[in-house]
């Protein structure tokens, strides 16, 4: 009786992971990085703050107007017809009106200028007839109307950004709002990557028969960059056992995280597995999703590993599914799930159940502005057009077979790493 060989093509596995249940054991087994260093505000963007920073100010810091106008009492406003209110001086933004106002007096004030003593109400400019140094109002404004308070945003002591969180342009306007101009967050990880395979070129060889540009180390690179972490290209490393070793050994030791694409199968020359497995750790190889399902993760000491698969497209998938939360949760961040949105499918698609489905889909809206989805052609593994033609993932549960037109699907729409 002849074996049957297993193969990453098989729809159904029974040893495989489900993709949850690799995700989570992935995620179970990181530690965030422990080095922290201070860095200026100018230098901060894209960092993770390792620590809580407070407010060492009330925010804003005194009463100031939300509009152009007048500032008034509220007592000033009539209760029936018009009135007619002297307007006694201005308060500018940075140079404040230093008096204090009696009833039946305004000053004209600006957006974000000090509201002044005696006052607790602003007058859209657009809403007061000017005559002279008057101004006329009606009986239809409110108390304490278009005037901001101290602590309005926060207040002195509050945590305005919490360890964890990475440092947006929107949150550097909020530390700078504050007076805080130097910090502590986690240093970037460093990721050593390189492909395997006696078929892969560089990019300006010459190709001999049965061989192919190398295009994965440029996928990983691009990846890797819009994450903002240290990389190190180690280059293409031939399908010979001892070389991809040493190299992996090398890596461990200089890299808070390897990856290597390729040599994951079970193909005669797919040692990645064999070696982990003498070097390091197996996590897991082999998990229940398409494409990727040749994906090995382990450590080799402290230092992470993702074997991803070799083929372009299930390199992408799998980076982005797996490497990329991973590489998060090494800087200390506080990982959300990713969004995910229902969308009508225009377009049939095939699936066998057994595995989870990521296949590429174009997302827009219809004439409604009704959310659509359609397929970007043939969902081949090696053919990386689909990725480039994609603007979401269309995710398609393991047990589900085929989507016919105009049944509703889940999709993952990319963020800025695709």
């Amino acid at each position: 009786m002849i074996k049957k060989q297993s193969s990453c093509n098989d729809e159904f596995d029974p040893n495989s992971l489900s993709f949850e249940q690799a995700l989570e054991q992935v995620k179970q087994s990181i530690k965030p990085i422990k080095g922290k260093k201070n860095v200026t505000i100018r230098e901060a963007a894209g960092y993770i703050l390792a620590e809580d920073v407070t407010s060492p100010l009330d925010v804003p810091p005194f009463i100031n107007s939300a509009m152009d106008g007048y500032a008034i009492n509220a007592s000033d406003i009539p209760q029936t017809g018009d009135k007619k209110i002297n307007v006694i001086g201005k308060s500018f933004a940075g140079a404040p009106f230093e008096g204090k106002l009696k009833q039946g007096e305004a000053v004209r004030i600006m957006t974000g200028a000090v509201v002044p003593e005696g006052a607790d109400t602003v007058v859209m400019q657009e809403h007061a007839e000017v005559d002279g140094n008057h101004i006329k109002i009606g009986n239809a404004h409110k108390a304490k109307q278009n005037v901001r308070n101290p602590g309005d945003d926060f207040f002195t002591g509050d945590t305005i950004i919490k360890a964890g969180e990475r440092l947006s342009p929107a949150k550097l306007g909020l530390l700078a709002s504050v007076g805080v101009t130097e910090f502590k967050v986690i240093r970037k990880p460093v990721v050593a990557f390189f492909s395997t395979g006696d078929e892969l070129k560089g990019v300006g060889q010459r190709l001999e028969p049965g061989d192919i540009y190398d295009s994965n180390r440029y996928i990983l690179f691009g990846m890797l960059q819009k994450m903002d972490v240290e990389c190190i290209d180690m280059g293409v490393v031939p399908d010979i056992k001892e070389e991809i070793e040493l190299t992996l050994k090398e890596a461990s030791n200089i890299a808070d995280l390897v990856i290597t694409s390729g040599g994951a199968s079970v193909g005669e020359a797919d040692f990645i597995k064999i070696i982990l497995d003498e070097i390091g750790k197996v996590g897991f190889w082999k998990i229940a999703m398409k494409p990727g399902k040749p994906l090995a993760f382990g450590h080799i000491n402290d230092t992470i590993f993702f074997g991803l698969p070799g083929n372009p497209v299930s390199a992408m998938v799998t980076f982005y599914q797996f490497v990329q939360p991973s590489l998060r949760l090494l800087e200390g961040e506080t990982l959300s799930a990713p969004l995910k949105l229902q969308a009508k499918c225009i377009s049939k698609l095939k699936k066998h159940p057994g595995r989870k489905d990521f296949q590429r889909g174009i997302m827009s809206s219809d004439e409604n502005g009704q959310l659509i989805v359609d397929t970007t052609g043939v969902q081949g593994s090696h053919m990386l057009s689909s990725m480039a033609k994609a603007n979401c993932f269309i995710v398609l549960e393991r047990d589900s077979g085929d989507i016919e037109v105009g049944e509703t699907v889940e999709v993952q729409p990319f963020n800025e790493l695709i």
